[in-house]
């Protein structure tokens, strides 16, 4: 356990002064993927099933699918 905290404080510097960029594009498309259809798959779901789980399950199923939709129109397209 030793080992792993050296290793772990090592790669670090005290003053360092890190900045990550992030697009607001990017920011807003998780907002509306993950918040909001999310949200609404998920009471899609319940309402058809009423089960938590299974609305859970559905949620994640949804979001993830409609992320790679456009990947699906471009290799049908062949672009």
């Amino acid at each position: 356990m030793k080992a792993l905290i050296t290793r772990f404080k090592g790669g670090h510097n005290p003053h360092e002064f890190r900045v990550y960029v992030i697009q607001s594009s990017t920011l807003k498309r998780f907002v509306i993927m993950e918040i909001i259809l999310g949200s609404i798959v998920y009471n899609v779901a319940l309402y058809l099933c009423h089960n938590t789980l299974l609305a859970g399950a559905g949620s994640w199923a949804g979001t993830e699918s409609l992320k790679r939709l456009p990947l699906v129109f471009r290799r049908i397209v062949g672009t």
